[in-house]
């Protein structure tokens, strides 16, 4: 949560305004990947991934960034992720969101 520390130069509104930033793109990507089929939707997934893991290292969410990562690249290089391994990432994606939202309180 570093960089909203410093992008807020310890403003309180503006910490808040970042924070709902970030919850804007995160929450319906998140809706997203827990809408995905992995039977069927790999390369969407992988897409999601990609687009949410630099704001979540970006937000210093080290553990997702590192599983978005990995599974990023496991299917971008032919792999596949099953069920309990999106469900793990969607996990720490709603934890990181209630993360922000009680800082928003």
């Amino acid at each position: 949560m570093e960089i909203i520390e410093r992008l807020s130069a310890g403003d309180p509104e503006k910490k808040k305004y970042y924070i709902r930033l970030f919850l804007d793109t995160l929450e319906p990507e998140l809706e997203n990947l827990k809408g995905a089929d992995v039977a069927a939707e790999q390369e969407p997934i992988r897409a999601i991934m990609h687009k949410l893991k630099s704001q979540v290292q970006t937000i210093g969410a080290k553990d997702a960034h590192a599983n978005m990562a990995k599974h990023e690249q496991h299917i971008k290089s032919g792999g596949r992720i099953d069920q309990a391994e999106l469900d793990e990432t969607c996990q720490l994606l709603s934890d990181l969101i209630e993360n922000l939202q009680e800082l928003l309180k």
